[in-house]
């Protein structure tokens, strides 16, 4: 179990998104710059869509979007049973080719604010959106996991070599589809215990609610966790992540790398910027493999350091625009 494989047009990636769309999600999770309410919903709309150009852009090339993942998303509260939730040309769609994904996105143009030298500056950028902001009914995770599990276990027969499937799921609350925890928590378990020749599939769970503590993110043991049950259940449910996403983890951290034998992929009360720094590690790993290992050639346009400039000032701005939570 190496997560060692180089991913490539041969042997793709497959990244699902998990989203909660109950009507929670509603709820005010921070303000921006302007004073105005954001809700859970919208920030974790906005992140997603940025998580998703970020990916597009690190599979662009100087022909186009190279096939190097597969993409879903699943929504679970916007009706009582989980669905794959794309929007506009895509709807309809269960996974989704990396090189559909960059064809079929939503263009909007946005203004962002910055401040120079004292003074605040209005620029126009255009940006990609997949996913609109939805908070509607109940919160049916473990159907949700289900269907993640149907579906991987079909993409992981077409892809038996391929880097495991990362899987991220995105939640502001409770399942409401079981009668206890340990169901929950098998639902989770029979997901990550898929796995291909290269290990099994990694689940990583980000819990986001706003409010004064402070979040916690990629805990090394549970002693990192406030004492609330649900945060524990989390815990248990969350995979351990790689040797690879450990050393940029204690590295983006500062943690000390000899003393931290192992990570698990959660985030606990997330405000925005640990919602960004989740998906950017849960994504960016598995992208740094090696995303042109077919030839010398292409290894030549792939960029030293996988992160994108003009994506983490993206990333940046999108964090800044709201006040802490």
């Amino acid at each position: 179990m190496t997560y060692s494989q180089d991913i490539s047009r041969d042997r793709k990636g497959l990244f699902l998104f998990m989203v909660d769309q109950s009507r929670s999600m509603n709820k005010e999770f921070c303000r921006d710059k302007s004073g105005r309410a954001v809700s859970r919903a919208e920030v974790v709309a906005t992140a997603l869509n940025g998580t998703l150009e970020e990916l597009v852009n690190r599979c662009m090339r100087d022909e186009g979007v190279r096939d190097y993942f597969d993409v879903g998303i699943i929504g679970y509260g916007r009706i009582n049973r989980p669905e794959f939730c794309w929007q506009g040309a895509l709807a309809g769609r269960r996974l989704v080719p990396i090189v559909e994904v960059a064809n079929h996105a939503e263009i909007e143009e946005v203004e962002i604010e910055t401040e120079m030298r004292g003074q605040v500056l209005v620029e126009r950028l255009s940006v990609s959106r997949w996913l609109k902001p939805v908070g509607v009914d109940s919160t049916p995770m473990r159907a949700a996991f289900q269907l993640a599990q149907a579906t991987i276990e079909e993409w992981i027969r077409a892809n038996p070599h391929s880097f495991p499937p990362v899987v991220i799921n995105i939640t502001d609350g409770m399942a409401n589809d079981v009668n206890s925890d340990q169901e929950l928590l098998a639902a989770a378990r029979g997901l990550s215990g898929l796995g291909t020749s290269d290990g099994n599939v990694l689940l990583i769970n980000c819990h986001i609610a706003g409010g004064d503590e402070a979040p916690v993110l990629f805990p090394a043991s549970p002693s990192e966790l406030p004492r609330d049950p649900y945060a524990r259940l989390l815990y248990d449910m969350s995979s351990e992540l790689s040797a690879r996403h450990r050393s940029v983890i204690c590295e983006v951290f500062e943690r000390d790398l000899e003393r931290t034998s192992a990570i698990r992929g959660l985030a606990f009360n997330a405000d925005a910027m640990a919602l960004l720094k989740l998906l950017d590690i849960g994504t960016r790993q598995a992208i740094s493999l090696s995303l042109s290992s077919e030839t010398d050639a292409d290894m030549d346009d792939v960029p030293a350091d996988s992160s994108d400039l003009d994506g983490e000032e993206l990333r940046i701005e999108f964090a800044e625009s709201f006040d802490a939570p």
